[in-house]
């Protein structure tokens, strides 16, 4: 695991970020390099295998937990530890650690709120929406998945408000 200070559209962190999310789940390149630039809670990280670029990791160190904005594996990767090694790594930091999950509605959703119970992950029964990382998409409803144990409500309290303060002014939304 390797830390990213800048990317590129031609970047395979980048590459691998635009091909695992849709746009309504992802901010831009300039709102991610600011993010970069500006926040030191701010974390991109790229999973690497061997020499390859597997992977990419972007996280928020917050006052009271960890949290995983984005964690992908390239395709041609999945399925050789990449994803949860990276996981592992992150329970090591000793830190609650939440993350957000589209709803299980369907098979690839359903497996990948597998794979993170399968890490230890809970899910939460709070309501949880994405806020709109542009301003032509709509927020996005998510599920909240935590670790080692199921956050309170006043945990998820707390991200939120660093989600609506810190986080979303990373983004083209006009709604900051």
């Amino acid at each position: 695991m390797i830390r990213v200070t800048s990317v590129n559209s031609r970047s395979d962190v980048w590459l691998i970020y635009e091909s695992a999310f849709p746009r309504s789940e992802r901010r831009s390149l300039a709102q991610h390099e600011r993010a970069m630039r500006s926040e030191p809670t701010f974390h991109c990280k790229q999973l690497m295998q061997g020499e390859k670029v597997a992977g990419v990791l972007f996280y928020w160190e917050l006052p009271s937990c960890l949290f995983v904005e984005h964690l992908a594996v390239a395709e041609p990767c999945r399925g050789n530890g990449v994803g949860t090694a990276a996981l592992k790594w992150l329970q090591e930091q000793g830190k609650l650690l939440i993350l957000e999950i589209e709803p299980p509605q369907d098979a690839p959703s359903r497996r990948r709120l597998a794979f993170y119970q399968a890490a230890g992950f809970v899910l939460l029964p709070y309501e949880h929406v994405q806020l709109p990382f542009h301003a032509d998409t709509p927020s996005v409803p998510m599920r909240l998945l935590s670790w080692p144990y199921a956050a309170a409500a006043s945990e998820v309290e707390c991200l939120e408000n660093c989600l609506r303060h810190t986080i979303m002014r990373y983004t083209d939304s006009v709604t900051n």
